[in-house]
């Protein structure tokens, strides 16, 4: 799933990234486009749930394992 990739990038990138960057990454890694908005609401609804997520600035995400 789109959440998934989006998890993996940020695994290995090891610190948060803006919304656009994960984008990039996930079309490099995966070949995969993803839909900029649905990402962000997903990412959004896993952060409520504080399931894997966190926002660490305006549209940037990161994992809760990675953050201080």
């Amino acid at each position: 799933s789109q959440v998934d990739m989006a998890y993996e990038i940020l695994r290995k990138a090891g610190t948060p990234l803006h919304v656009s960057e994960l984008l990039r990454r996930i079309q490099a890694s995966f070949g995969s486009a993803v839909d900029r908005e649905s990402l962000v609401s997903s990412l959004t609804k896993k952060i409520a749930r504080r399931d894997r997520f966190v926002r660490t600035g305006k549209n940037t995400f990161g994992l809760l394992s990675n953050t201080p």
